[in-house]
């Protein structure tokens, strides 16, 4: 059985569970649909956490329909509103310290995919994230400015500035690389 990094916090869980079992995290997968992401999201509403023994969601296992229903294509709002809230408060930096890179991007667009919508919730979580993104970006750039808007409530984080996030923390880590040749 995989062994989660201990996180505080469920979503936190699942992107630790997702990059030790390699889980399928792209939105356009025509072969699993990102199944292990969307059921997670699915039993996180409902409270449950992959910390627990009963957590039932592996690599391993991709049939959840006789037990869990069929695959969720949308969320409810209620069901987002909870989600929005446990992915808020989700620390970005312990996961990207413990997941696989850019995968861990890619769980946080996931997240954003199925969550968005036009709540407060939705603005909150967008709003935090930014703020925490702002500060794993290179300092005094666009995308960090952008990001800080975000932050205050100017905009939505949206996939493309995740995108922008990643070919920025590649270009870091190259500039990290050279200093140390």
């Amino acid at each position: 059985m995989t062994m989660i990094h201990q996180a505080s916090n469920q979503f936190e869980e699942v992107c630790s569970l997702a990059s030790e079992e390699g889980w399928c995290w792209k939105l356009g997968c025509t072969t699993c649909g990102h199944l292990h992401f969307r059921y997670s999201f699915s039993e996180l509403a409902a409270g449950k956490s992959p910390s627990k023994p009963k957590w039932i969601i592996h690599h391993k296992r991709t049939y959840y329909s006789g037990t869990l229903g069929p695959l969720p294509k949308t969320y409810l709002e209620d069901q987002k509103a909870i989600l929005c809230k446990i992915c808020c408060d989700a620390d970005i930096k312990k996961i990207a310290s413990t997941c696989r890179f850019p995968d861990w991007l890619g769980y946080l667009g996931l997240a954003i995919w199925h969550l968005r919508s036009d709540s407060e919730h939705y603005q909150k979580l967008s709003s935090g994230w930014a703020a925490q993104l702002a500060e794993l970006v290179t300092e005094n750039s666009n995308l960090r400015s952008k990001l800080s808007e975000i932050a205050q409530g100017e905009g939505i984080l949206n996939l493309k500035d995740l995108e922008e996030c990643e070919t920025d923390l590649k270009v870091s880590r190259w500039r990290i690389m050279e200093r140390l040749l």
